[in-house]
This record gives structure tokens, sequence and C-alpha cells, in this order.
């Protein structure tokens, strides 16, 4: 049993199932991570899941469960297994597909946005879980949502419409959208959205191409493709920088530096955190979902119900290394010890706990106890900013989306992931011939 100290780090997941499960530490690292609580909470599958910015710093907020079942369901972290709340969705708006609270980390939340198959979005008052307004998003379903850390603006993706819609949530009406060419031409969702902890940049994937945009300019910072699908995405932010880790269905983490190195458009850096896996079964090693706790520190669960703690600073440090830009030309070293260094370096697997013998995760929600970062708190201009900037983007658009959709770069990617494969299997086969000796 846990000592009655808050924790300082809380791991909640919602599985296929409709298990609602929690995991709590004190340890600031995010070892020792306990289950303190997994019980069925919906019939269906959990679709999404948010915590609400807390009343009080040093504990969560208000989770909120939303279910194939199209119901909501609250939980009160202190009461573990109860439910303290439930409220039914509009009759015919679909099933909730993605939530997030508003202001989704400053204190107190007030609100709470859900996004629906059928293509609305509601905002809902949080005190009561009365309905404020009904937005007509996205024709086709809404597949992310991300409030702005003011919690007075939002972000919606659609699911198949191609496009990205800002929305003034102190008016309750659009401020713009904007057409994603790339996405509308391969009718893909928006699956993951992001903003920056103060505001200043937001990501977004789609397939297996990544965006980063700087609110105030419009400009792209990042708009790259890597290798595999990409389920969902973080902004990592450090005293080093700011890099995007991205959960891949073949089992890989990349992550990617935001900004170009040397100021240039060109350059971009990126290293395979963890490598693809060869043939996974039934698809047990994809990452699901990737969370962000604290500067390069990251949650993350698999399709095998495997949820981890990562430490991801090994990975930034190699990617800011020039040793390893230089190394980067084509892993020519045989060198077998020296690969495996590499690899570990670039990740730190603090943590790990299985659900059950595999429960299938469908979403991943943390809290960490951490001081809160300022903001821009002028709504006004932002959003104006955020307008015009869009639209003098959409000329440099397709000429930025030429350089960063580079198959060389691809390429030259994908050949390092089979050459790291080929160290490994050889690796491998050599502990063998030494276990058989």
């Amino acid at each position: 049993t846990m000592s009655s100290s808050n924790p300082s780090l809380v791991i909640v997941a919602g599985t296929y199932d409709g298990v609602l499960a929690g995991w709590e530490t004190q340890d600031r690292g995010g070892r020792s991570l306990e289950l303190t609580f997994a019980t069925p909470i919906h019939q269906g599958s959990i679709r999404s899941l948010s915590l609400a910015a807390p009343s009080s710093p040093d504990k969560p907020g208000t989770i909120l469960s939303c279910g194939y079942d199209e119901e909501l369901k609250t939980h009160d972290w202190s009461k573990k297994l109860h439910s303290s709340g439930q409220v039914r969705t509009p009759a015919d708006f679909g099933t909730p597909t993605c939530s997030a609270f508003a202001p989704p980390t400053t204190a107190p939340s007030t609100h709470c946005l859900l996004g629906f198959s059928g293509g609305k979005i509601v905002v809902y008052k949080k005190r009561d879980w009365s309905i404020q307004h009904v937005l007509e998003g996205h024709k086709g379903g809404v597949a992310s949502v991300a409030v702005h850390p003011t919690g007075r603006i939002a972000l919606t993706g659609g699911m198949i419409d191609g496009t990205l819609k800002l929305w003034d949530l102190t008016r309750g009406r659009i401020a713009y959208t904007t057409k994603l060419p790339s996405v509308s031409k391969r009718n893909e969702a928006v699956d993951s959205l992001e903003w920056s902890a103060d505001g200043t940049m937001y990501g977004w994937c789609s397939g297996n191409r990544v965006t980063v945009k700087a609110t105030d300019s419009g400009k792209d910072l990042l708009d790259a493709e890597v290798p595999s699908r990409i389920n969902e995405l973080v902004l990592m932010e450090g005293g080093q920088g700011v890099f995007v880790a991205a959960a891949c269905n073949d089992g890989s983490l990349p992550v990617l530096a935001v900004q170009a190195l040397d100021g240039s458009q060109e350059e971009r850096r990126a290293i395979l955190a963890i490598e693809p896996v060869d043939n996974p079964v039934a698809g047990e090693e994809r990452f699901k979902c990737i969370r962000k706790i604290e500067a390069y520190r990251v949650a993350t669960c698999n399709s095998a119900g495997v949820v981890s703690v990562m430490n991801l600073e090994g990975a930034v440090r190699m990617i800011l290394s020039d040793l390893t830009d230089e190394n980067s030309q084509g892993v020519q070293s045989d060198d077998e010890n020296d690969s495996e260094e590499d690899e570990e370096l670039a990740v730190d697997i603090v943590e790990s706990v299985q659900l059950g013998t595999g429960a299938r995760i469908t979403c991943l929600a943390v809290w960490y106890s951490n001081d809160s970062v300022e903001v821009t708190e002028d709504i006004e201009n932002l959003i104006a900013t955020v307008d015009d900037a869009t639209t003098e983007a959409k000329g440099a658009k397709r000429k930025q989306d030429e350089v960063d959709m580079d198959t060389a770069t691809v390429e030259k990617a994908r050949s390092l992931v089979k050459q790291a494969k080929k160290i490994k299997k050889k690796s491998q086969r050599k502990k063998k011939r030494v276990a058989e000796a």
C-alpha cells in the first residue's frame, strides 16, 4: 500500500475492454510505479482520457473517461475505484473521440471540450457538466483536440476532411479554418494535436508526417516524414530546446529536432530512440500512445499493455552532438558493442509495468507535480496573428512541402534502420554462438 503522501506522478490508462487503470509513484523520476486501481467502467472501449488542471497543485484533478457507450464518467483520484459522476452524451452526436480540459494545466480547469464522430464539438461547464456551446466542427468526425495553455482558444483536427480549425472559446465560435493539402489528398485523420507549454508553437501528425508551426508567424519549424505511421506525438521542451517524440505503428520511437540546428530549413536532425520491431506479432509491439511528463521524459504504452516511463534526454544529446552527426553518414562501424551503447544512451527506460496479461490500451493521460509555465494571455492578438500567419504561409507552404518531403532523406532514414537491424541480428547470432559453446 502506498503511503498517505500525495503522488509526484500519476498515469491513467483506458482499454479496449472498458477498463480504467491508474498507477502512481512518489518518486519524481518515475520509478516504482504502483497499480492503485483497475476496474471496468464502460461498456465497450474507452475512446479518450483527460486529466483536469487541479485546484490544488499537489494532487491530480478530475479524470474524465469517454466511452464507446456514449457515456462520460468523471473520477476523483483520491477515491480510486469509484466514479464521481456520469453524463450521457447528446443523442445523434455519435461516439466521443477526443477530449481536453480548459485550461489544460493551469489551475483550475473550468470547461471541457469533446469531439464526436458525428463532427460536432461540445463545450461543457466542468462544475455541473451542462453544455455551454455546441460547435459545428468537422465533416466526417473530429479526430483530435488541443486546448491552448490559456484555455481560451483550441485547435481541432478532422477525421477525414483534412482541416485544422482554431476556436475562440470565449465567444464559442470559429476563428479560422485551414486546409491541409497533404492530409486531405489522402483522406487521413489529424491523429494528434499538441500545443507547447507556453503556447508559442503547436504540432500535429497525420499518417507518417509530423508538422510543427510557430504560433506568431505561422512558419514551419518542422515538417517531415518518418518511416512509419504516427499514432501520437508530444512536444518535449527542456534546456536543450524543443523536440518531437512520436509513437509509431512499427514499434519505433523517433525523436526529431523542431528547429534546424544551423538556422537553415534544409538540415533536419533526428534519431530513432527505439528501433522498429521485426515482424511484430499481431501488432503487439506498436506504440499506441505517448504523453509528456516533464522536459524530455515521457510515458508510453504499447499494444501489449506495457506502460513505460522513458527519459529521452540521451536522444536529444545525440541529436545535438557533432560526433553523432558525423557518424550518421552511414553507420559503417562493425563494432556491435558501440552500437548497443549508443542505443542505450538514446533512451533510458526508467520503469515499465504491464496491465494484466496484456490489455489493449487505447488511451493514456498523465499528471505530474510541477511548476507552471508563463503563457501568452493576449488572446485577441494571438487569434489575429495566427490567422494572418496562416494566410501568409499558404503561398509558401507548397514550396516548403517540396523541401521537407525530400525522398532521399526518408530513404536515408530507412537505410539507417535496416543497417541498425543487421547489427542487432549479428550481435544476437554472436551471443547465440557463445551460449552454444
